[in-house]
């Protein structure tokens, strides 16, 4: 996945739209998606651009395909977890990128790290405050199930 913005292609744009509703529970596991026609109408794009974003969630997938039924949301929801903290992790590292890209300093409050992010500030942080690397991987797993 990849963030909204001029340089990302229309697909991904749409690709992204539709998981973040997958994660965040407005498309539910099970649920019919709309039809590429209807996608291509409310994002005001192609139907082949439309096909191409859920191939793209097919492939990751976060959908799945009934051959006369249409595109329904994966009934694996260990998988939209997991590829809910991945975007997460994205994210988190976009933002940072793009705050220091401005000369900002950020720190990321460690409940919010997901589980796989390593902060470019991790070794001063381990020197501010003695904490051993074993030590801060135990500290991030209590948080992360």
């Amino acid at each position: 996945m990849s963030n909204n913005d001029n340089n990302t292609p229309v697909y991904l744009q749409i690709a992204e739209k539709i998981a973040t509703q997958i994660f965040s529970g407005k498309l539910e596991p099970g649920m019919q998606l709309p039809t590429v026609r209807e996608i291509a109408l409310a994002e005001w794009a192609n139907p082949n651009t439309a096909q191409k974003a859920l191939a793209e969630l097919e492939r990751d997938g976060l959908i799945l395909s009934r051959s006369t039924s249409g595109k329904f949301v994966t009934g694996d929801t260990e998988l939209i977890m997991q590829k809910r903290d991945q975007y997460a992790a994205e994210l988190t590292k976009t933002y940072e990128q793009k705050m220091r890209d401005i000369g900002a300093e950020v720190t990321i409050p460690k409940i919010l790290w997901p589980a796989d992010y390593k902060p470019h500030h991790e070794e001063k942080l381990n020197k501010n405050f003695n904490i051993l690397p074993d030590q801060q991987k135990r500290e991030r797993k209590k948080w992360f199930f």
